[in-house]
């Protein structure tokens, strides 16, 4: 082997260590989120589910409305052959609405999609089954928005 094939081959090495090494590091924090209950409830560990990629690779919230984002991950979660997986909680969707790309402005995300999925549930586009105790409220895909519905002026921009 010449000296440019060597450093060839040994740049790939160093590649594939360090892709080993970030694959580790990813693993641990899908893990922690996973564990904490802030990805969707059919999520591995430590594997996107199909809905993280999509939203990953696509960032369909890019231009969206938070009212939209929600609706849309609510509508992709609704064809789950499972029940439980069909119920998604405010955090849940808040970390699938930011990997999809949602320019969020606030310091507390959180509470603007809380907001936003009560009132799609008070106007009808998605169920709310509230938890008692530590439980948190799961939103379940009802309806869509017509396409002429104007954005409610209640609803938060991010």
């Amino acid at each position: 082997m010449d000296a440019t094939a060597k450093k060839l081959v040994a740049r790939l090495a160093e590649i594939d260590q360090q892709r080993a090494q970030l694959r580790r590091e990813r693993d641990a924090i899908t893990t922690a989120l996973a564990a904490t209950g802030w990805r969707p409830p059919d999520a591995s560990p430590n594997i996107y589910s199909h809905e993280e990629n999509e939203f990953i690779s696509t960032e369909p919230f890019r231009s969206m409305s938070l009212a939209d984002a929600c609706l849309t991950v609510l509508r992709n979660y609704a064809g789950k052959s499972q029940a439980h997986q069909q119920w998604l909680d405010k955090s849940q969707v808040e970390y699938l609405v930011t990997r999809g790309g949602f320019p969020f402005k606030t310091d507390n995300p959180t509470n603007s999609v809380n907001i936003t999925l009560r009132r799609l549930a008070q106007d009808g586009f998605c169920e709310a089954h509230t938890g008692h105790g530590s439980r948190a409220t799961r939103f379940r895909f009802k309806k869509d928005r017509l396409p002429n519905d104007v954005e409610d002026s209640r609803a938060t921009k991010g």
